[in-house]
């Protein structure tokens, strides 16, 4: 074992810093190795620091004038005597048959560094034999598959957090290509219309991810500038189906929610709508698909004991009865007949059975509604997702949401976030497996976000995002490397890696929608 340097100092069981020995070659990212107790613990080089001896406050104070500093260099010697290096190295842990084993002690100063080999790192990063895994880079600095425990990444959840730019949605596209080939259904929330590039393959494995790829748009909306820009760039239109929500599959909870904020509610309305809900409510699992004015006669009967006597009460009444029928006609997302269109588009109700027992890509283009539009939206598809998944009939589900900041808020109010946090809480047990993204980490619920067992990170600048992904992150005591990340890389905490990886992201199969434009188009013929 070639022994490259010596430990000067261990702060904490999750760092040390060495010395090299002179003439050794270190780069950030490099693996060393040293021992603890007898066994050989791998490392990952986190920082580099290039010191001179000569360089002590009380000789500094002389540096006054450049003939000063050129008789002191003169007197102590050459330069390169008196320079030396001190690298940070983070613990990654010792392996121990199929697991890797984190000390509890940290490293003796003194202690020799040694030198790894591409053998023993393939061992180290190695997965168990057991288990299903996707590759989605190589470890970096290396030509080693990083192998993520596919299993442990969907139901056990997972969040991608950076900046934006950073390359999010790309490392997104990667997984869920690479999970496809695992035939379980996907399902995107795509607020940016950005994911229906998926549909066009890019290099020879990305034909099979196109062909299960089934796009959505949600809503009477325009979509027609997404469109557009689809066929100039892809050579062909865009191929989707419209879909709606059933106002009878609205949470009682969440009509009330979405009501209350859009035209107020009185206590008198509150209680005549929580009546006459249950009973146009009343059909079961599968609610008939009616005439928003049917729909709104059946809760107004249904709840008229509930109202006050006299002239209180039909005002109670009819200013219900107003505001139930704007909702249903000023929102996009709601079929108000059957048979509902929009501009000759058919509209279809949202299947989550099928979403949930069909082995494609589903991406829902939400990109047509505003936040309230999309929260509403999600908050329905959520919940019957859960109530689909709770009849045990359905398929390992990945739900991936992106911009989940804006539908889990730590701080402001979504009629979304209630619908996201069941899922983080009890999704594992029904098969139903969350993937939150954002760039604003800080803003995500808390809550919701302690819940992503992997955490995969990529570059990230702001210093309040940094310092919220110390408190929810794994064995990440120093976030400031991730200021360095390019839009190649990325850092893997949690259950679904053996240990913290540091990756470069593989290619994408499909095509990548969220590029950034340029600032000089070029010139179409």
């Amino acid at each position: 074992m070639e022994r490259i340097g010596i430990v000067i100092k261990a702060p904490s069981i999750y760092h040390y810093i060495f010395k090299p020995f002179q003439g050794v070659e270190l780069d950030v990212g490099s693996f060393v190795a040293t021992e603890i107790d007898g066994m050989r613990v791998i490392s990952r080089v986190a920082a580099l620091r290039y010191r001179n001896a000569a360089t002590d406050p009380r000789l500094i104070a002389q540096f006054d004038v450049e003939e000063t500093v050129k008789e002191i260099k003169e007197t102590l010697g050459i330069e390169e005597a008196l320079y030396y290096t001190e690298a940070k190295a983070v613990v990654l842990g010792a392996r121990r048959g199929r697991k890797i084993y984190r000390p509890q002690k940290p490293v003796k100063p003194l202690t020799y560094v040694y030198k790894t080999t591409e053998q023993e790192l393939e061992e180290f990063f190695s997965p168990p034999e057991e288990g299903t895994y996707i590759t989605i880079g190589k470890v970096r600095g290396t030509e080693i598959d990083a192998k993520i425990d596919a299993e442990k990444l969907v139901t056990h959840h997972c969040a991608i957090l950076a900046s934006t730019g950073a390359g999010k949605s790309w490392l997104a596209g990667v997984i869920i290509e690479r999970l496809s080939m695992l035939s379980i259904p996907i399902l995107v929330v795509d607020p940016h219309g950005e994911y229906s590039a998926m549909s066009n393959p890019l290099r020879e494995e990305g034909a099979a991810v196109a062909e299960k790829t089934k796009i959505y748009v949600v809503g009477k909306v325009d979509v027609g500038p997404v469109d557009d820009a689809f066929r100039r760039r892809y050579g062909r239109p865009r191929t989707y189906t419209r879909v709606g929500i059933n106002p009878r599959s609205l949470p009682l909870r969440t009509l009330e929610k979405i009501l209350d904020t859009l035209y107020g509610l009185t206590d008198a309305q509150r209680r005549i709508l929580e009546e006459g809900w249950q009973t146009a409510t009343s059909y079961g699992e599968r609610q008939p698909l009616t005439t928003a004015e049917e729909l709104i006669r059946e809760v107004i009967e249904g709840g008229k004991h509930a109202a006050p006597p006299g002239y209180a009460g039909e005002m109670a009444l009819r200013g219900l009865e107003g505001r139930l029928r704007s909702l249903l006609y000023a929102r996009p997302l709601f079929l108000t007949r059957y048979g509902d269109a929009y501009q000759g588009e058919p509209l279809k109700l949202i299947d989550p059975h099928t979403y949930t027992t069909t082995p494609a890509i589903h991406i829902f283009d939400v990109s047509g509604l505003d936040t309230l539009d999309q929260q509403i939206f999600l908050a329905v598809l959520l919940d019957q997702l859960y109530r689909a998944a709770t009849q045990r009939k359905n398929l390992t589900t990945f739900i991936v949401v992106e911009e989940a900041h804006n539908f889990a808020p730590a701080a402001a109010s979504a009629v979304s976030r209630s619908y996201v946090a069941k899922i983080a809480r009890e999704g594992r047990k029904f098969g139903l497996g969350l993937c939150l993204i954002t760039q604003r980490p800080a803003k995500l619920d808390q809550d919701v976000a302690s819940q992503a067992m992997t955490q995969i990170f990529k570059r990230m600048i702001n210093p309040n995002d940094l310092k919220y992904v110390t408190s929810v992150a794994e064995h990440l005591d120093d976030p400031r490397p991730l200021r360095t990340l390019d839009e190649t890389e990325a850092l893997i905490t949690g259950v679904s890696v053996p240990a913290p990886l540091l990756i470069t992201v593989d290619q994408r199969w499909t095509h990548h929608g969220g590029t950034t434009p340029k600032l000089i188009k070029e010139e179409r013929d």
